[in-house]
């Protein structure tokens, strides 16, 4: 699984649509391909955040190590809800050589990749079952402005 940054051009197409969107521009995702959303294979980036409540439910984020701007008892991690799709020319590198902390998070993810996938490709069957979750990014909208931002 790869750490990936998305084209502040797309970025700035999803958020001026939907309001729960991370705006931070250059934010790490992980970037997890082909997962089945609708009948299609679709790529989607899942936005790394270090600021997750404590009330979040577990089942809608993988949990990191926290980071130094992580407040107290807050959680840093892959937060599922925020996931949005995206295609290889939206991708832009997010380095990480150099920074002993996100070699670390690499590492970690890495060791989980099979996890993080199962997780979010569940994430998208409840979405199609049960609707979207409140404050979620609004995937069939994003699908859309992916489809017309190519």
């Amino acid at each position: 699984m790869r750490l990936v940054s998305i084209d502040p051009d797309y970025l700035e197409l999803l958020s001026s649509h939907d309001r729960e969107f991370m705006r931070k521009h250059g934010r790490p995702c992980a970037l997890v391909l082909r997962l089945l959303f609708r009948g299609r294979r679709t790529d989607f980036a899942v936005p790394l955040r270090s600021n997750i409540a404590p009330n979040v439910p577990r089942d809608q984020y993988f949990p990191l190590p926290p980071r130094p701007s992580t407040k107290p008892r807050h959680r840093h991690g892959i937060h599922y809800i925020k996931m949005f799709p995206v295609s290889k020319t939206m991708l832009r590198r997010f380095r990480t050589e150099g920074n002993s902390y996100y070699e670390m998070l690499r590492t970690h993810i890495d060791a989980h990749t099979r996890d993080i996938v199962r997780a979010c490709q569940s994430y998208l069957e409840k979405y199609e079952a049960e609707g979207r979750p409140r404050f979620a990014v609004d995937i069939d909208r994003a699908i859309k402005l992916m489809d017309s931002y190519r």
